[in-house]
């Protein structure tokens, strides 16, 4: 169980690039830059991870379940690729399994640190449901993420907003399973797993959205236009 709970990132990713990339090197390359990157992103989940442990017993238990497993690695994720590549290339419409490629690097470093975390639980659930629901949002958030990048602030505010409600969807699947719900837990786990590698698979088989114009179009006045076109005759 503790080997699917460290390799499932990076088979997934694995997996997905031999089916799906189209940018041959640099995909595998971007990978890589983000396990290095994923290093000092980890450090800095491990100092605060006392902060996040979790509420066992409670409703709340899904809040820290959502910081530790989703809002901080993922958060953390999207900012080392800020410091890392930066969002220009996604703002014109490329660089998007690059995106995917570091999200993969980051989190399969997270994988790691999580299974050392829970290591000598025997919950299932944190080798085996929390490895699917992760491996599904690394597929899932860079969608928004690059939505986000092309629409701008503040309109980027709708695709956040999207991010954290997917990652309260996940967290509750994981935690219901510590509240005597299993089944609605499996349920809940499911249909986020579903919906996530649809969203990912179906955005990385899809030809490139250019990003909105910032201004309006520029039209040509019938005048010039007609002129053109008897001038053409001629």
């Amino acid at each position: 169980m503790y080997a699917f709970a460290i390799l499932s990132m990076p088979l997934a990713f694995f997996t997905i690039a031999a089916w799906t990339f189209r940018s041959g090197p640099a995909a595998y390359q971007s990978f890589i830059k983000g396990l290095l990157f994923g290093v000092p992103a980890v450090l800095f989940w491990l100092i605060a991870k006392p902060l996040l442990a979790p509420v066992w017993g409670s409703w709340l238990l899904i809040l820290t379940f959502m910081v530790r497993y989703w809002l901080l690695p993922f958060g953390l994720a999207a900012a080392a690729y800020a410091v890392a590549v930066g969002f220009k290339g996604l703002s014109r419409g490329g660089g998007y399994e690059q995106l995917v490629a570091f999200f993969f690097g980051v989190l399969s470093v997270f994988g790691v640190a999580h299974t050392i975390a829970s290591w000598g639980d025997p919950s299932r659930v944190f080798a085996l449901v929390i490895p699917c629901l992760l491996a599904a949002s690394a597929l899932a958030v860079p969608v928004l993420l690059e939505e986000a990048a092309k629409d701008g602030f503040p309109d980027a505010s709708k695709q956040i907003a999207l991010a954290v409600i997917a990652f309260s969807v996940a967290a509750t699947g994981a935690a219901l399973f510590f509240m005597r719900l299993e089944w609605l837990g499996l349920i809940v786990s499911l249909l986020y797993v579903s919906g996530a590698v649809f969203l990912g698979w179906r955005r990385l088989v899809r030809p490139n959205r250019l990003a909105r114009p910032l201004g309006p179009e520029p039209q040509i006045s019938p005048m010039r236009g007609s002129s053109r076109t008897a001038s053409a005759v001629k």
